[in-house]
């Protein structure tokens, strides 16, 4: 199981979010749905890194992104997912 930080943000028609070891952004209209979203994409991503043969990049700790400004009105999250052992590039 691999965890991922995520950032989400409130706005108008639902919630954006961002994977920021991953530069991922999204789109959800509710939590649930963005959680759903960022999943995803967290998924299509690594699959894409493994097919190039590239290494995935490291995670951050989450204090540096809790200290970034850019990043103080965000919710902060994490979602799991299964990554199958070889389907990641290290």
């Amino acid at each position: 199981m691999s965890r991922f930080l995520i950032m989400l943000e409130q706005i108008e028609t639902g919630f954006a979010v961002q994977v920021p070891d991953l530069a991922i952004t999204t789109y959800g209209e509710s939590i649930e749905a963005v959680r759903r979203a960022a999943t995803e994409a967290i998924q299509i991503n690594l699959e894409a890194y493994h097919e190039v043969g590239e290494r995935v990049p490291d995670q951050q700790p989450v204090g540096r992104h809790l200290e970034n400004p850019d990043f103080r009105d965000l919710l902060f999250s994490y979602v799991e997912l299964q990554v199958p052992l070889g389907r990641v590039a290290v």
